[in-house]
């Protein structure tokens, strides 16, 4: 990751993986080496329908509230089908953050 290669200062990141079941996360093992050697990496995978999963359950919306119930200054940046992006552009401007905050790639 760049910002590690580079000593790149960075404020406080979490990618919050959302996805159905467990095999479909993408990059597990690498992601979890970097929150493990990175400062300030926070990798937090979160499955809907796993049913034997011990980490986050259920959709990345409650996660991110959940992080951010503070109001501290954040900045979004959202993957993922439309109707996941619509949602979570809603949610997050529901509190109380500003529409320039948030950053989108569709998928579909």
């Amino acid at each position: 990751m760049y910002i590690q290669l580079h000593g790149v200062p960075h404020a406080p990141i979490h990618l919050i993986f959302g996805v159905r079941y467990q095999h479909d996360l993408l990059y597990a093992a690498e992601l979890e080496q970097l929150a493990a050697s990175l400062p300030n990496f926070n990798y937090i995978p979160t499955l809907s329908r796993e049913e034997n999963w011990s980490g986050k359950k259920g959709y990345v919306h409650a996660v991110y509230e959940e992080l951010l119930q503070d109001k501290r200054p954040a900045n979004f940046f959202l993957c993922g089908w439309k109707a996941m992006i619509d949602e979570a552009k809603q949610r997050i401007q529901a509190m109380g953050y500003d529409r320039h905050d948030i950053h989108q790639e569709l998928y579909g």
